[in-house]
């Protein structure tokens, strides 16, 4: 497989990140793309310096570029069956890729996933529902409503593997979302082509999720404009029609 970090000052972590998959699973990883978002010698340096089991290439953006726009470009990479996106602040403790590619052997399964922790708290599974206005009003306004069934409509775009010709014939993400939202939008759109999402179950990773759009004013600001776009999408259009449908078999099957 070809994997796909980004890293926006994420020096720290990437280190941790390349070492967990030389040690947890050099075998099935072909190439991992590293792109520095904004300059950082010391990072590259350190890359450079040492020897991998595995391809690693490095891209240095000329000016900053949003998280899918990145990621599309380190497709242009990839020359596997499978591209994983990972972002820096995972953590490994096992090889998740044998069960997750094994997930993938159904003709229509488009995205799959691990579970996530995030250090001493409980393994959850972190799939939403669509995020419409109500849906979200009801998430942050009553919190008990987190603990209920819910769809699974989207997974959030910390660790997605899809099948190489997924995402090619997806087109890869909307580079138009620069931040937040981009992992909505291609899962909406994968299940618009009738393709689904994967949970692996057994599969977990650790996941030091920063929410900085609760704690930085422009990242808030990002999220809000990418909400925005994703409402007047045609694809969050669509999708809210069969959402509808399912939302109403989903509550009577409970």
């Amino acid at each position: 497989m070809t994997i796909s970090v980004v890293s926006h000052e994420h020096g720290d972590e990437i280190p941790n990140l390349l070492r967990d998959l030389a040690a947890f699973a050099p075998s099935a990883i072909f190439e991992v793309v590293v792109t520095l978002n904004i300059p950082e010698e010391v990072l590259s340096k350190w890359i450079q310096a040492r020897s991998w089991p595995f391809i690693v290439t490095v891209i240095r953006n000329a000016v900053p570029m949003g998280y899918g726009a990145n990621h599309n470009q380190a497709f242009e990479h990839c020359r596997t069956p499978f591209f994983c996106v990972v972002n820096p602040d995972i953590r490994l403790t096992n090889d998740p890729f044998s069960l997750l590619i094994k997930s993938l052997d159904e003709k229509m399964a488009g995205c799959a996933y691990p579970m996530q922790a995030n250090g001493d708290s409980k393994i959850v599974d972190l799939t939403r529902e669509v995020p419409t206005p109500i849906s979200l009003m009801r998430r942050y306004l009553l919190p008990g409503s987190r603990l209920k069934p819910h769809p699974r409509h989207w997974i959030n775009g910390a660790f997605m593997l899809f099948p190489t010709r997924v995402f090619k014939r997806l087109g890869g993400f909307d580079s138009r979302y620069f931040m937040y939202c981009e992992d909505v939008d291609i899962c909406l759109r994968l299940q618009l082509q009738d393709f689904h999402l994967v949970p692996v179950a057994s599969v977990i990773v650790e996941h030091e999720a920063q929410h900085a759009s609760r704690r930085r004013l422009r990242h808030l600001i990002w999220h809000i404009q990418s909400l925005w776009h994703l409402w007047k999408s045609e694809s969050y259009r669509n999708f809210c029609r069969k959402y509808v449908d399912k939302t109403i078999t989903f509550k009577r099957g409970q």
